[in-house]
């Protein structure tokens, strides 16, 4: 199998979990946004950043994990071990968030308390995760699709059947963390048939400080959620700007497609992969962007009319979202083709002139800078009562210009190690992309009536996403030879 085909098949397979968990993680959003209100629902999503701030330990292990399993080392059991000592630190770090800045959220205490209950899972599931990204990519699929109705099915039932509201979401998320879990483990057992090896626990925390740069970049990215809250005084604009952040990350999902790549690098891919990517996942993330950005309103009115006021917000993120892929694309590219941790433990003077520290150094100033400027408007936003709607805006528009610098910055860097150049097939994809945007946002008004009932409104969106789906799907198909190519290759081998 040659490594582009790999990459694609893969990706395909990722690709198309992904593509499920969306639809399902959609479903388990509306089910927790409409029964627990704006506030509620911004509760939910301040727990789900302490949990982000809690799993702050765990990259050294996910880190080191990945590479050294793509690599052939097979420490899988090293890692789930050492993932689950390190969560009793991790549930130090989220009790000591929560304690301190709890009497300014204005919520009960119990979600906060059964929230810890995700700490440890979370820690399980990132290890396992790491996994199988660098031994076996296309089990991330399978896991994600299992671990989904799991989440669903326990949501539910948490929440309409038990009436136990937002520990009832929590629930949800246990069970699909712990499924996820267990489903990644069995599938790639074979990666965990060397004994626990604490001679290589003692090479990862040597190096620790490494991903502790490379993840103080994501947690520095989610704290804004944790700084919004605060200067608002509670989780009303965060539960509206959650709303829109929540369909707009579906664009997030085109990344699966290249979820093999960063190991397919390790492993001494080929060059032009980075390129190959860039294609295959903008082929189905511009039109992801474009459909969230004419449907905005009228998906946003399924959570409920409260939270239509981020129409605006969704718009501006789904672009975001496709700057936001080309940058882990970056990540990736730079990550995948740097050798100097494939031998010996390399030295701080190495390590200091790689990629390994550049990537980290470049996201960790994105977030500084996001969130101070972030700070700066929505405290002025706050001050100025502009209302729900303009607070998003103001929080979606700061998001997008920080993540278009600083992956312009990566891109400079990125064009050294590797060949990564759009094709003329991207031009393709933004005018099929264009044209079926229109068609969808001039027709939703007769198909999408907001006085239907909840199911039936649904399913008519869904016949509208559909709709856009034949419309540029056929127009690339009619317009772009390389596309006709790569289905006729994909219809031949499946």
């Amino acid at each position: 199998m040659s490594s582009s085909f790999g990459l694609r098949s893969t990706g395909l397979i990722v690709f198309s979990g992904r593509l499920f968990s969306a639809f399902t993680g959609f479903l388990f959003n509306l089910m927790a946004a409409r029964s627990l209100g704006n506030s509620g629902f911004g509760t939910w999503e301040v727990i789900t950043t302490f949990v982000t701030f809690s799993s702050y330990p765990v990259g050294m292990v996910a880190y080191w994990a990945t590479r050294d399993v793509a690599r052939g080392r097979l420490v899988g059991r090293t890692a789930l071990a050492t993932s689950s000592m390190l969560s009793a630190l991790g549930l130090v770090v989220y009790f000591g968030f929560a304690l301190a800045s709890y009497s300014s959220l204005a919520a009960p205490v119990a979600p906060f308390l059964v929230g810890a209950l995700l700490v440890p899972l979370s820690y399980l599931n990132a290890a396992a995760s790491a996994v199988v990204t660098g031994y076996r990519p296309s089990v991330y699929g399978t896991s994600l699709i299992v671990s989904e109705l799991a989440k669903v099915a326990v949501g539910y039932a948490g929440l309409y059947v038990f009436r136990l509201g937002l520990q009832g979401v929590i629930l949800g998320l246990l069970t699909a963390y712990l499924v996820q879990s267990v489903v990644s483990t069995y599938m790639v057992r074979n990666a965990m048939t060397e004994k626990f090896d604490p001679p290589e626990v003692k090479r990862w925390a040597k190096l620790a400080w490494l991903p502790a740069l490379s993840y103080l970049a994501a947690d520095l990215a989610v704290a804004d959620t944790y700084i919004v809250a605060l200067i608002f005084h509670g989780t009303a604009v965060v539960g509206t700007y959650q709303a829109a952040f929540t369909v707009a990350s579906i664009v997030t999902y085109a990344s699966g497609l290249v979820f093999s790549m960063y190991p397919l690098l390790l492993k001494g891919g080929d060059v032009r992969l980075p390129s190959i990517s860039l294609d295959f996942s903008l082929l189905f993330a511009i039109p992801m962007a474009a459909g969230c950005m004419a449907l905005a309103g009228p998906i946003l009115f399924v959570f409920g009319p409260n939270y239509t006021a981020g129409a605006e917000g969704l718009a501006i993120l789904a672009l975001m979202f496709v700057f936001n892929n080309i940058s882990l694309l970056l990540d990736q590219t730079l990550m995948g083709t740097e050798k100097i941790d494939a031998g010996a433990t390399p030295s701080f003077r190495k390590i200091a002139g790689s990629n390994l520290l550049f990537v980290p150094m470049v996201n960790t100033g994105y977030g500084a800078a996001y969130l101070v400027t972030l700070f700066l408007s929505v405290s002025y936003a706050a001050t100025s009562g502009l209302g729900n709607s303009t607070d998003v805006v103001i929080w979606a528009s700061v998001q997008l210009a920080a993540t278009f610098v600083f992956m312009l910055v990566k891109v400079r860097r990125a064009r050294g190690v590797a060949r990564l150049l759009p094709s003329a097939s991207v031009a393709t994809y933004i005018l099929a992309a264009t044209v079926m945007a229109a068609v969808v946002y001039f027709v939703s008004p007769a198909v999408a009536v907001q006085t239907l009932g909840t199911l039936s409104y649904g399913i008519r969106l869904i016949l509208l996403v559909l709709l856009g789906a034949v419309v540029y799907f056929g127009l690339v198909y009619a317009l772009d030879s390389k596309f006709r190519e790569m289905t006729r290759s994909v219809l031949r081998r499946y």
